[in-house]
């Protein structure tokens, strides 16, 4: 099973502006099962990566403190044509990825 990435982009002046939801539970693995009494496991984002063209622009470590179904928003030099990649990687070896073309 992937990870859902929904994304979006629009781009002004040679700056895009992507908004990204992607759809994880983020579960830090301190929070108890009310029914076992056991820990649900832990299951984060580590990393988020965005690409313009095959060129990493972003590099992003994440932790367990990031909430549930995160929302990320960044601002890239870009032009109309570009190719916009976001890989994300969870603790589990579960990945994500969405691409887009920008207009």
């Amino acid at each position: 099973m992937s990870i859902n990435i929904r994304t979006r982009g629009s781009l002004k002046g040679g700056v895009a502006e992507i908004k990204s939801l992607i759809r994880h539970p983020m579960e830090s693995g301190a929070r108890m099962d009310q029914s076992t009494g056991k820990p649900f496991p832990m299951k984060v984002i580590q990393t988020v990566t965005v690409a313009v063209n095959g060129t990493k622009v972003v590099d992003a470590q994440w932790s367990a403190n990031i909430s549930t179904n995160p929302y990320m928003h960044v601002n890239i030099a870009a032009k109309a044509g570009d190719t916009v990649k976001i890989d994300v990687v969870d603790n589990t070896g579960e990945t994500g990825s969405e691409t887009l073309t920008l207009k």
